[in-house]
């Protein structure tokens, strides 16, 4: 028997949540094709390095659940893996379905098929998301933007504000709802007296965190975290507010926090400006090898024109090597090695029995020349790119990273 459509798998996404989400979603696909360039993926390094030069896991993660969302509008019904693995059309799609395969078990519900018996017995379980599924997650993101919104002011400009009012609590560093109290009053003293402790805008992030303390989005990322009370005893650390704001570690918070859109890391855009950069540098490389090899050839032959012998083009070559006039022992001594290059012999050349003519390319330095003038383009190159060529953002680019 033919099963019967989820009525659940029809509903509408929260216009509410979907909104900022889409935006998002908008802008960082649209940073990521502008530097698709460079190769980005997540995961690019290990967690050692803190993964610089690639995105956060936990960010290519939130925007894989709104890439669901679009591909529930466009199915119109709940996504199934092999929905999600077909649509890995291009480089970006492959970066979203992945993160989505990885994340489908954590943002599935489990829910009894009816067909076959009673509910929970004989039942299984359906392999898909439906609109439900999505759009808890998305509130949860919400939830997290939120809450990000409030602290990112401590964490912008590399923290900043947070190093400005960060005190120890039982040996962690963080904020607490005294210490803004604290703050408040210093700089109300100062603002007294015409000066100020603080500029107008941390002022502004203060007296808003002073006044949200408490509240649910507060609490998210306070040190009991995750809805408990918080009271003003809480603390606020890097660490709780990764936790809360749904990041993997506090140095993707901080990378968030401190990029130009907020989701592509400093290092993303810095790495692609490096890798660039390289490009240039291997371009140029190999526009100075090129010309340099086709220099020495060229000086290596010679065409000629008319009334030229030996004796007379051997004359001109040393002579534009040097930029002097040369010895008539050397002009001799070269004539004869460039007769001999081109199969004749200097002493009983007879232009009436065998010549070189007109137009005629000929030889006039040998093959160990020529490789002794390549070896030193080949070190000038060299050096040229141990001057200017970044060797470690290279040897990530080389190892796909």
């Amino acid at each position: 028997m033919a099963r019967e459509l989820d009525n659940q798998s029809m509903e509408p996404l929260s216009v509410e949540v979907t909104t900022p989400a889409f935006e998002a979603y908008s802008r960082f696909r649209e940073d990521y094709e502008n530097t698709a360039g460079c190769a980005i993926r997540g995961s690019m390094s290990d967690r050692e390095t803190g993964r610089i030069g690639s995105l956060a896991d936990t960010t290519v993660d939130k925007m894989a659940v709104v890439w669901l969302a679009e591909k529930y509008k466009e199915l119109g019904r709940s996504i199934t893996r092999e929905d999600i693995a077909s649509g890995a059309t291009s480089k970006f799609d492959s970066l979203m379905a992945e993160s989505a395969l990885k994340q489908f078990e954590t943002i599935k519900h489990a829910k009894s098929d009816r067909q076959g018996g009673f509910i929970g017995i004989g039942s299984r379980e359906r392999d898909e998301l439906s609109s439900k599924d999505i759009d808890q997650t998305l509130k949860k993101m919400e939830n997290q933007r939120r809450s990000l919104d409030l602290v990112n002011p401590l964490f912008a400009n590399n923290g900043e504000l947070f190093s400005k009012l960060a005190e120890e609590h039982d040996g962690k560093i963080g904020i607490t709802y005294w210490d803004l109290k604290d703050a408040r009053k210093a700089d109300d003293r100062a603002r007294a007296k015409g000066d100020k402790v603080y500029t107008d805008e941390e002022r502004q992030a203060i007296d808003m965190l002073y006044k949200k303390w408490g509240s649910s989005d507060m609490r998210r990322v306070e040190h009991r975290g995750q809805g408990d009370t918080m009271g003003c005893d809480g603390v606020l650390t890097y660490d709780t507010v990764a936790k809360g704001a749904g990041f993997e570690n506090p140095e993707d918070l901080h990378a968030a926090a401190n990029a130009g859109s907020g989701y592509m890391k400093e290092a993303v855009a810095e790495k692609c400006k490096v890798e660039e950069g390289n490009l240039n540098v291997l371009r140029e490389a190999r526009r100075m090898n090129q010309e340099n090899l086709q220099a020495i050839d060229e000086a290596a032959h010679h065409t000629v024109k008319k009334g030229e012998g030996f004796d007379r083009i051997a004359r001109g070559v040393l002579k534009k090597e040097s930029g002097k006039t040369p010895s008539e022992p050397d002009v001799v001594d070269f004539s004869a090695d460039i007769a001999k290059l081109n199969g004749f012999d200097r002493d009983t050349y007879d232009p009436k029995v065998r010549s070189i003519h007109p137009g005629q390319r000929i030889q006039v330095r040998d093959h160990m020349w020529q490789t002794s003038k390549q070896l030193e383009s080949y070190e000038k190159v060299q050096q040229y790119l141990d001057q200017n060529l970044n060797a470690e953002a290279l040897d990530q680019q080389l190892r796909g990273r």
